[in-house]
């Protein structure tokens, strides 16, 4: 499928700031699924834009503002083509999760993370063996959690907060995209299976479900106005990692546009950054993604210029910080 997305991201200050220092996670990944055609960042204010690759492998680029600001605006665009991503060709016996050599080769993905704590006999271990329970085979298990999850959780914009522990989650039974894949990757890990964090673009009007008309490309609407989205990798044992989305229960296929994965969202925050300054920050954020059109010139154009007389910063300024949230 050949996708455009226009990502957009919107702060305004409360009162001026003096410097603002933020790194992006926004460029799609080049994989064997996808390739990024064209893309480009830019800000307003102006600013010199610094790209880098993370630990996970993750495009990361750095960006900062050293001029007096109450707004700033940033912007990407990308032009990306995709297809479906594969499935496991056979199903392994559930025992292959307790090989040493298969453990060693994904420990980083069955530890805990910031993101996502257990402790063994926790409400999350105990829901993850009764979930599995009576499943023969690996891929039984991976479909029971997911289907678990999803039986759990109802979908709620707004019903939490970056951090929230995944016993909150159990407890209010509700989340967003984020929750969902916090709360299976937890699941997994704590019955041995190595599951990964995956952020990226889900083109489709609804993030929980993905109707029967959508799933071929010809089908899809021309652009639909979503937010950032969140799935997981679970590693199959002899095969790689197996892409699944436990907000929609759907295949990861051409519709999905990955970011970068890591341990948990911690590790893949579309924005991440401080300013210098007294006030709060509030901060919107959109994309819009679509089918391929013909290209046109990138033209920045904020929605609100920022203050041109911001004035200075009293004495008293401090860090503070920003971030946006998955939803």
């Amino acid at each position: 499928m050949k996708l455009d997305i226009h990502y957009r991201m919107h702060f305004r200050y409360s009162d001026p700031v003096t410097e603002a220092q933020n790194e992006v996670r926004v460029r799609p990944r080049d994989d064997d699924c996808q390739r990024v055609v064209s893309y480009r960042l830019a800000s307003q204010p102006a600013a010199a834009v610094l790209q880098a690759v993370d630990y996970w492998g993750t495009v990361v680029e750095h960006l900062g503002v050293r001029t007096p600001h109450t707004e700033m605006e940033l912007r990407a665009e990308a032009s990306v083509e995709t297809s479906p991503r594969p499935a496991p060709d056979g199903d392994a016996d559930r025992s292959a999760v307790r090989e040493p050599s298969f453990r060693d080769a994904y420990f980083e993905m069955l530890a805990a993370s910031p993101h996502v704590r257990w402790s063994e006999g926790d409400a999350v271990a105990r829901k993850a063996r009764a979930a599995v329970d009576g499943a023969d085979t690996f891929a039984m298990m991976v479909a029971a959690v997911i289907e678990d999850v999803r039986a759990t959780l109802r979908y709620e914009p707004g019903s939490t907060e970056i951090g929230v522990s995944l016993a909150e989650i159990l407890e209010g039974r509700a989340g967003v995209c984020q929750d969902y894949a916090h709360l299976a990757i937890g699941m997994m890990r704590s019955i041995g299976i190595p599951a990964r964090y995956v952020s990226g673009y889900l083109f489709a009007a609804d993030e929980t479900a993905l109707p029967e008309e959508a799933a071929s490309p010809d089908d899809a609407p021309e652009a639909v106005s979503v937010q950032t989205h969140a799935w997981l990798e679970a590693a199959v044992p002899g095969w790689g990692w197996w892409a699944l989305d436990p907000t929609n229960g759907g295949t990861v296929g051409e519709r999905h546009v990955v970011i970068g994965c890591g341990r948990d969202y911690g590790d893949v925050p579309p924005v991440r950054g401080a300013f210098m300054g007294s006030g709060t920050a509030d901060v919107d954020a959109e994309v819009v993604i679509g089918k391929r059109r013909s290209r046109d010139a990138f033209v920045y154009a904020p929605r609100r210029p920022a203050d041109p007389a911001a004035g200075v910063v009293p004495q008293d300024a401090f860090w503070g910080q920003q971030q946006q949230q998955q939803q």
